[in-house]
C-alpha cells in the first residue's frame, strides 16, 4: 500500500499498484472520511515512490526501461509500470510521468537491446517459440500463423532454462539462438521454445498489458 517498497511496482504478484488507485478514489468518493488507516496523500506518497525510483531506473538503463532487465518478469512490470505511470497522471492531473507510461511500453515493443517485441504478434520481430505447450504443438514455428497472439512472454532474464520435454518440437528449427549477439550486462534473451525464463507467457503475466494500452486510448480522448 502506502508503504510499499519502492524498489516492486505493478506486475503479476504485487497487484498493490491498482489497489492503491482503487483506494484514493474509493475515499475520494466517500468524501474522505475520517479514521482511515490510510489518506489520498499517502496513497499518491507510495505511487510517487515507486514512479521515482522506476524513473532513476531507467536514467542509468540505454533505454531508459524502468525496471532490470537481468530479473524474473520483466514484461509484465514494464507494463506494470506504465499502467502505474497513467493512474498518477489520472488522480493528480500532473504529466510529470506520463511520458514515461509511453516510453516503458515502447520498451515492452521493441525498444531494447535485443529489438523484440515481448509481445507475440505485436511488431515485426517477436517470440516464434514460447514455452507453451498448445502454441508449440499446433502453431507456426516462424512467426506466421497461427501464433499466440497478445501473449506477453517473460522477456529477459539473467539466464536462458533448457530442459527438452517429450514430444516438445524443436524450436527455433535452425538451432540458431538469434539474439545471442545482444546480451550483455547480465541480461539475455533467448527465442527457445525450452527457456521458460524468457519466453513462457502467462495469463497473469499478459493481464497489466490490455490495462496499459487501454490507458494509452483513454488519453488520446482527455
Amino acid at each position: 500500500m502506502a508503504h510499499e517498497h519502492p524498489g516492486d511496482t505493478l506486475n503479476l504478484y504485487d497487484v498493490s499498484g491498482l489497489a492503491n488507485y482503487e483506494l484514493y478514489r474509493a475515499i475520494q468518493r466517500a468524501k474522505n472520511p475520517g479514521k482511515l488507516a490510510v489518506t489520498r496523500a499517502m496513497l499518491l506518497h507510495g505511487m510517487r515512490r515507486q514512479l521515482h525510483a522506476a524513473v532513476a531506473q531507467a536514467r542509468k538503463d540505454p533505454f531508459g526501461a524502468g525496471f532490470p532487465w537481468n530479473t524474473y518478469d520483466t514484461g509484465s512490470h514494464l507494463a506494470g509500470l506504465s499502467v502505474e505511470a497513467s493512474e498518477y497522471a489520472a488522480l493528480t492531473h500532473s504529466s510529470r510521468y506520463l511520458a514515461w507510461s509511453v516510453h516503458w511500453l515502447d520498451n515492452l515493443l521493441g525498444v531494447n537491446a535485443w529489438g523484440v517485441s515481448l509481445i507475440i504478434g505485436d511488431g515485426t520481430t517477436f517470440p516464434h517459440c514460447p514455452q507453451h505447450q498448445v502454441a508449440n504443438l499446433v502453431g507456426s514455428l516462424d512467426g506466421s500463423p497461427p501464433v499466440l497472439r497478445g501473449a506477453l512472454v517473460e522477456g529477459p532474464n539473467s539466464f536462458a532454462a533448457t530442459g527438452f520435454v517429450q514430444h516438445m518440437r524443436r524450436c527455433p528449427t535452425n538451432g540458431i539462438d538469434q539474439f545471442r549477439q545482444f546480451n550483455g550486462g547480465g541480461a539475455v534473451f533467448k527465442d527457445n521454445v525450452q527457456s521458460y525464463s524468457t519466453v513462457e507467457p502467462a495469463i497473469d503475466l499478459t493481464a497489466s498489458s490490455p490495462l496499459a494500452f487501454s490507458w494509452q486510448i483513454a488519453s488520446r480522448h482527455h
